[in-house]
């Protein structure tokens, strides 16, 4: 197993408690950030972003040298490509690409993904209630109605009107965002960012 892959923490890989402790108020501030504009404006946004990205970049690089910029380069790395995939297919947008870059390049590889599977579980819990405040749980079932039709319909007959679905984004930023938080609270009491052992 390459080296990167045998750490799942920047405190394991080496970097000094300086480099950990200010790397996780970096993000814990850019969390809090795009909690609030993409609960609030539907957007996380690029002057938020990219300066966490070079925030995680930079810390790596000053604590941990060209094997902590490494650590850090791997962990934005796999955050742009976990979220890759969704964005192209119209399930995610940019700036929910640019956010697990940017907790990549802050807290490395390991943290981003299972910070990620956590958030997909708190999106699914605050999608409800949130569908249900802003009153668009009745267009989410008729969405869901045109999709079946869509697949249904266009099997038998291939010539029929497309029905046209609404895309309504829920903002998947703040639920990836509590993930990452319930990441950091493991990562602060288990020193990584899962509690089992494989």
């Amino acid at each position: 197993m390459p080296p990167y892959f045998q750490h799942f923490s920047s405190a394991s890989w080496g970097l000094p408690p300086i480099g950990v402790v200010l790397c996780d108020l970096v993000l814990g501030v850019f969390l809090l950030i795009c909690i609030y504009t993409d609960g609030t404006k539907g957007r996380i946004y690029n002057k938020v972003t990219f300066p966490a990205m070079l925030a995680g970049l930079l810390l790596h690089g000053i604590f941990g040298g060209l094997s902590g910029l490494g650590w850090s380069l791997l962990g934005w790395a796999v955050g742009m490509g976990i979220q890759w995939i969704p964005f192209m297919l119209g399930l995610a947008k940019a700036g929910d690409v640019k956010l697990l870059a940017g907790v990549g390049a802050l807290k490395g590889w390991a943290f981003c993904t299972f910070g990620f599977l956590y958030g997909a579980v708190a999106f699914g819990l605050i999608s409800l209630p949130w569908l249900l405040r802003r009153g668009e749980l009745k267009a989410v079932g008729r969405n869901l109605k045109n999709y079946v039709e869509v697949a249904v319909v266009t099997q038998i007959a291939p010539d029929a009107p497309t029905p046209t679905v609404t895309k309504r984004f829920v903002p998947w930023g703040v639920g990836l965002s509590l993930g990452f938080f319930f990441a950091l609270g493991l990562e602060i009491f288990l020193k990584k960012p899962f509690w089992f052992s494989f």
